[in-house]
């Protein structure tokens, strides 16, 4: 089950990176998409 959820979560994130690429809001985006990106690495670690 776990490891599920973490390839649905992974491809996910690839899909969002993916996105964020090809958006032309890259640059708006990008500060939030740190933020969110250091919060998924704080919830790894717990």
């Amino acid at each position: 089950m776990k490891v599920m959820i973490g390839s649905i979560i992974l491809l996910s994130i690839i899909g969002f990176g993916v996105w964020l690429m090809l958006s032309p809001l890259f640059k708006k985006v990008g500060s939030g998409a740190s933020k969110i990106k250091k919060t998924l690495e704080d919830d790894k670690d717990e």
